[in-house]
């Protein structure tokens, strides 16, 4: 039986956001991945966690790598889906 999976607020959305940065910035080659695929720089970081769309950006990155993914989820000790919940709560219209 599939239990309904709980809306997650935007608060808990930019928390799990908040600790899936820190899971990337704790390891240089997750890190090194990351500003890859971002197009960002350690220089730039600062002013890029300041726009409206990064905690976003963030969980999109996390969620297109399914072993990322799971490893946040361990590291979090949360489910998954809770991962992917917060980034439908944080990229609305991507969804709709």
């Amino acid at each position: 039986m599939n239990t309904p999976l709980k809306r997650v607020t935007r608060e808990e959305a930019e928390n799990v956001a908040l600790g899936a940065f820190s899971f990337l910035t704790g390891d240089e080659e997750r890190l090194s991945r990351f500003l890859a695929v971002s197009g960002l720089r350690p220089d730039t970081i600062r002013s890029a966690a300041s726009s409206p769309g990064f905690f976003a950006g963030i969980l999109d990155y996390v969620v297109s790598d399914e072993p990322l993914l799971l490893a946040l989820a361990k590291d979090l000790n949360t489910k998954p889906e809770h991962i992917v919940q917060a980034h439908w709560t944080l990229s609305p219209s991507e969804f709709e």
